[in-house]
């Protein structure tokens, strides 16, 4: 099974007020597609000379000094103007070929490398690569090398840097050929049509170790579901045969050789199946209650890697907009895709337990241990921890949440012990052990 190969293990660093101030503007759904553009084509000399027009513009019209400030104004105003249209008029004609990852972890920074050729018959001038992001929290830092000159039929190479703030699907339109010509204050784009899906897995922090309290039972047609991998032993080994015996174990080799009728014998599948159980309640809308949501998918993404590397099948469920079922381990699936179940996961205003406990009574009988991982801990929750142990599953409960739980702390107990709870700040930091 293979393993994620860069997990960050740091929380990100705050964000500046400066960040804070563009994710705002950017989700504003009137302003958002504008300002974004803006913001990603000014250069930093054309964003200091739009702030020089807006306090020339201020002046002229409410201070009315006996200086003709106005004409600064006009004069700014037309040079912006006149470099918008010129740029506008010999925007470059390239040609794109860029390869974006199909996953990466939050927080880390992406290169993305991009071949551009000149397909028209104009050079282009002070040309960049960078990519239309889709929403905030998506930053991206476009090529810090520029091309002055691109001749027609040439081609470049080019590398930007996304950089995705937290988990989530993000779909791309396409790179885009930004240009500065002619005075570099205004790029002027091309957007190439490549359209593409980013996968952002949740940040998390590797666990060492998670204390389980396991056992193996019987799984009906246990080859098929470890795709032949594992304990299965199928074929034990041969045995003369008895009455009673199947006609198609006869091993007709053997009873050549031996000259008396010999079968082949099998054994029974037995097998450690996990649910990891990921409570994505989250009854309020604010910032906090987001928070413990964004670490409780964290820490089930900790204990998804601390599963995959041992011989175990696992089953990951969670109630959100929609019911996730995905069951892996064994060959049957990587640790990518379950990354990819959790990284698509929102939260339910709704109660998700009355769907979930559904859904898990299918598979009870197989399921040897669960690995709950709460967002609070109350009477709904205690109920469905003690259905499943009612049935003879192992469970080990975990809370993450920033607040006082809603139950009292003395009445954190199951069957199997007592629970674990953990803030945000812990997870985000690194749980050594579970």
């Amino acid at each position: 099974m293979s393993e994620l190969e860069a997990k960050p293990s740091k929380a990100a660093a705050p964000a500046s007020l400066e960040d804070r101030l563009q994710e705002r503007i950017l989700a504003a759904p009137r302003i958002g597609r504008l300002a974004q553009t803006l913001l990603q084509r000014t250069t930093p000399s054309g964003k200091r000379l739009l702030v020089v027009l807006l306090v020339a513009g201020l002046v002229s019209v409410f201070v009315g000094l006996p200086y003709p400030v106005y004409w600064l104004a006009i004069f700014l105003f037309n040079l912006l103007t006149v470099d918008w249209f010129v740029g506008l008029a010999l925007r470059p004609r390239v040609e794109i070929a860029r390869d974006l990852p199909s996953r990466c972890a939050a927080g880390a920074r992406v290169a993305i490398r991009a071949r551009v050729t000149n397909t028209g018959r104009l050079p282009a001038f002070d040309l960049s690569v960078t990519e239309r992001i889709p929403s905030p929290p998506l930053r991206i830092e476009a090529a810090e090398e520029r091309r002055a000159f691109l001749a027609p039929g040439e081609t470049l190479e080019s590398v930007y840097t996304i950089e995705p703030t937290r988990r989530g699907a993000f779909d791309f339109d396409g790179p885009v050929a930004l240009a500065a010509f002619p005075f570099g204050l205004y790029q002027t784009g091309r957007r190439v049509p490549a359209p593409a899906r980013l996968l952002v897995y949740p940040r998390f922090a590797p666990l060492q170790a998670v204390d389980l309290p396991v056992g193996r039972k019987h799984q009906p047609g246990g080859l098929q579901l470890v795709s032949e991998v594992g304990d299965s032993g199928e074929y034990i080994g041969n045995r003369e045969y008895r009455a009673g015996d199947r006609l198609r174990d006869i091993h007709h080799a053997a009873w050549a050789r031996l000259g008396s009728p010999v079968v082949r014998e099998f054994q029974q599948e037995y097998l450690c199946r996990i649910a990891l159980i990921v409570d994505t309640h989250v009854p309020s809308r604010d910032r906090l209650a987001a928070q413990d949501l964004e670490a409780a998918i964290s820490l089930g993404a900790a204990v998804a890697d601390v599963l995959s590397r041992q011989e175990y099948v696992v089953d990951v469920f969670a109630a959100g907009p929609d019911l996730y079922h995905f069951q892996a381990g064994r060959s049957l699936a990587y640790l990518d895709n379950i990354l990819d179940v959790l990284a698509c996961i929102e939260g339910c205003r709704e109660n998700p337990f009355e769907r979930l406990a559904p859904a898990l009574q299918d598979e009870l009988g197989q399921i040897s241990t669960a690995v709950a991982v709460l967002l609070d801990w109350d009477e709904t929750r205690l109920r469905f921890v003690r259905s499943l142990e009612e049935v003879g599953v192992a469970v080990k409960a975990v809370v993450v949440r920033g607040r006082p739980p809603s139950s009292d702390p003395a009445g954190f107990v199951t069957l199997a012990g007592a629970v674990s709870v953990f803030t945000p700040e812990q997870v985000a930091s690194g749980i050594e052990r579970l």
